[in-house]
């Protein structure tokens, strides 16, 4: 029986988990210590930081490892990459999953290759950022250049803002590093991929919607597949798949981000990475709007099997969508609807067993604080937005706050 590798433990990566062990391959999952899901499932785990590579490769040349991969979390991926070049596995370059991974290093290699990016400086100074904003207009844009999970992005609309936000910042980059850039208006679409062999296909295309919060870009949904003109669809599309080609990674799950104006056709990107688009995207939407299983995909190529290339994959097209939501600040005092989601045609996973009356809540300010996902999927777009909105009329959950009871934020 081979040995694969995963890191990270997370719920987000218990699906890859047991796809591999379906497969038929013994998994052993390395992560940093917590209440993580994927311990108790892998055949073997080791409570280590993810990024401490030396550590790792001792342990994967013990474990004797046939591949090794990470999925939806970006923080593994130059492991992933550092424990294949020094055991000889399948996996992508250091360099490139570097390029993948740094967000300023990403926007000098699309200059390169011709991606359109906001203009942008990286710095590790308030003195380096206030200078940025002589030449552009607020709104500015600032994001760690390492950091995951929205974590540190935010907006600043005035140079008082710049300067009192600058250092909530920078403490969320290892590196000390901060991208600053200009605002660019748009619709965020996002574009789920696959690469072997020098060959990509697209997946899905999908849109993604925002929850109503000042300065802070925080995913209420995403939904397959996109409802933009067929026409901006087809230049995303084909711009995706020269980011792709461009960065040439040897395989892997791609996940894209864009910005796109649509009455302009103008487009920015606004971030790429090699692995599968995080809340069961790449593990549970791209099979269910597309037919096509991503993570078996990835395992294959990361264990060096014989597996089916990019050029021949054949999708289908259905809807499916994840839903998240938060609460207001204060102290949980009623939840009624959550087995009713759960039993509701088209709900295929309700991730709710974690609110409980009596949980405190607090102030969303980052991806990691949405709650859910429930992930819903249909035979077509209009069916889908019929299930969403059973969903959000079924489950009612009131907290008590400071200004009085409140409910459900979706």
């Amino acid at each position: 029986m081979k040995n694969l590798m995963v890191l990270g433990a997370s719920q987000c990566q218990v699906p890859i988990i047991k796809q591999a062990q379906k497969m038929g391959y013994a998994v052993i999952v390395v992560s940093v210590e917590g209440d993580y899901p994927g311990f108790s499932i892998a055949d073997k785990s080791y409570k280590i930081d993810v990024r401490d590579h030396e550590k790792i490769i001792e342990i994967a040349r013990y474990e004797k490892i046939s591949g090794i991969l990470t999925d939806q979390t970006d923080i593994s991926v130059p492991t992933v990459a550092y424990v294949a070049r020094a055991l000889g596995l399948p996996g992508i370059e250091v360099e490139c999953a570097l390029r993948f991974t740094n967000k300023y290093s990403m926007r000098q290699y699309c200059d390169q290759i011709g991606i359109p990016v906001p203009q942008y400086v990286q710095v590790s100074s308030i003195e380096e950022a206030r200078a940025f904003t002589k030449n552009f207009q607020f709104p500015l844009i600032l994001k760690p250049v390492d950091s995951q999970g929205s974590r540190g992005v935010i907006q600043v609309n005035t140079l008082d803002e710049l300067e009192s936000v600058f250092q909530d910042v920078i403490i969320h980059s290892s590196v000390k590093q901060v991208i600053c850039e200009e605002f660019f208006e748009g619709k965020e679409i996002v574009i789920e991929g696959f690469i072997a062999d020098n060959k990509f296909a697209n997946l899905v295309i999908g849109d993604r919607e925002y929850f109503d919060l000042p300065n802070i870009f925080i995913p209420r949904q995403t939904l397959f597949p996109s409802q933009i003109e067929p026409a901006l669809q087809q230049k995303l599309l084909e711009l995706n798949a020269k980011l792709i080609k461009g960065f040439a990674p040897k395989f892997g799950i791609t996940h894209s981000e864009y910005l796109i104006n649509e009455k302009t056709g103008d487009v920015r990107l606004v971030e790429t990475a090699i692995r599968g688009g995080g809340v069961f995207i790449s593990s549970d939407l791209i099979p269910l709007a597309s037919g096509i299983d991503a993570n078996k995909l990835l395992i294959e190529h990361a264990l060096g099997e014989e597996a089916v290339t990019p050029d021949r994959i054949q999708s289908k097209q259905r809807a499916a969508a994840y839903l998240c939501f938060y609460l207001p600040e204060g102290k949980i005092s009623s939840i009624q609807g959550i087995q009713e989601v759960q039993a509701i045609t088209g709900v295929q996973k309700a991730l709710l067993e974690n609110i409980r009356i009596g949980m405190t809540t607090s102030k969303m300010t980052d991806k990691t604080m949405r709650l859910g996902p429930i992930l819903v999927a249909a035979e077509n777009y209009n069916d889908l937005q019929k299930i969403i909105t059973e969903v959000q009329n079924t489950l009612k959950i009131e907290v008590r706050t400071l200004e009085g009871i409140q409910k459900i934020i979706w």
